[in-house]
């Protein structure tokens, strides 16, 4: 049984001129101790996902269709009586069962308490009959788990007195300190530059081997998961696309998105390879129907395309793309 597993999810959020589809018809699954990367553009979904997944929607957004289950009990807000009993719940699922890694470390910690109350808060919140003293022990030997040298003296100080890198350790270490049983990590290494990321990225790797939880990793760029995950679904415009394991999609990639976004990584190994960027740009969600929300920006789109997206083709187990380049009368060469 998934760790995580989300069928037919469909949020949209309220603005003056409609409702923004933002997340259309979402199905995934994370298993117990796996990595599953969810990458595409800004704009495709990714974030929001996760965000109806915790209930973490802006005042805005509903989840209006879809199913949510952890650890096989039902959490989708549409299962429950009231918005009252839906909260008290999540309050009890966030941070415990489930937790976020923020992107922004500077605008989720509070700069004006200390690293020690940000950290024990949650711990004590969680384990009503911890100690104080228990719950800050506990709060040092995460911040030692993540790297922070000398804890016992830092975790005294307030978050402008640590470095970006270290700020987004403090942010993991949080995310840690009840043992969730899946963590999300949404574009954590964003605001860092290149050389912590490794770090940030490299932690994150060695807490795949050193806990149980399940990560999601939400990132733009496919080389950010390409050590990391164990499997990938690619989104764009509201939908997944594609899912693989990652040899399936660095190897026999299938969707021309995701072919797209493998041609903007920089490969070491092949000095002379030019880029392509993806022509155009991500569709408008107010105005988006049944047909593939990539037909824009496709240099193999047909007909058929701009009518409605293929059914998803299962290439193995783990392999499953939605384009209609699979179908047989294509041939895979997009005629009309």
């Amino acid at each position: 049984m998934a760790m995580l597993e989300i069928n037919n999810l469909t949020t949209q959020f309220s603005t003056e001129n409609g409702a923004v589809k933002a997340v259309r018809d979402v199905s995934l699954y994370v298993e117990k101790g796996e990595v599953l990367g969810i990458v595409g553009e800004s704009g495709s979904g990714k974030s929001q996902t996760m965000f109806s997944t915790m209930g973490l929607l802006a005042a805005n957004g509903k989840v209006v269709n879809g199913s949510i289950k952890l650890d096989g009990k039902e959490i989708s807000p549409l299962s429950f009586k009231t918005n009252k009993e839906y909260e008290s719940t999540m309050d009890d699922i966030r941070g415990n069962d489930m937790a976020m890694i923020f992107q922004d470390p500077m605008t989720f910690l509070n700069p004006t308490l200390k690293i020690e109350t940000q950290l024990v808060e949650p711990i004590i919140n969680h384990n009503p009959g911890i100690s104080k003293a228990e719950a800050k022990k506990r709060a040092i030997e995460l911040m030692k788990k993540v790297g922070i040298p000398s804890p016992e003296s830092r975790i005294s100080q307030y978050p402008h007195q640590f470095s970006g890198g270290m700020r987004q350790r403090i942010i993991i270490a949080i995310a840690l300190a009840c043992n969730p049983k899946v963590i999300i990590a949404d574009e954590p290494t964003t605001a860092l530059d290149v050389t912590i990321q490794a770090q940030v990225l490299d932690l994150i790797a060695s807490l795949k081997d050193t806990i149980d939880s399940s990560i999601i990793m939400i990132t733009h760029d496919l080389g950010v998961v390409a050590s990391i995950c164990d499997r990938i679904a690619i989104m764009y415009g509201g939908k997944i696309v594609e899912t693989g394991t990652a040899e399936e999609i660095f190897y026999n990639s299938k969707h021309p998105y995701t072919k797209g976004l493998l041609e903007c990584i920089a490969n070491p190994e092949e000095e002379r390879k030019k880029l392509h960027p993806i022509p155009g740009s991500p569709p408008d969600l107010l105005s988006v129907s049944d047909e593939c929300p990539f037909v824009d920006r496709c240099e193999k789109a047909m007909k058929i395309c701009k009518i409605k997206m293929n059914e998803y083709k299962k290439y193995s187990e783990t392999h499953s793309c939605s384009c209609w380049l699979s179908h047989e009368m294509a041939s895979g060469k997009g005629e009309e």
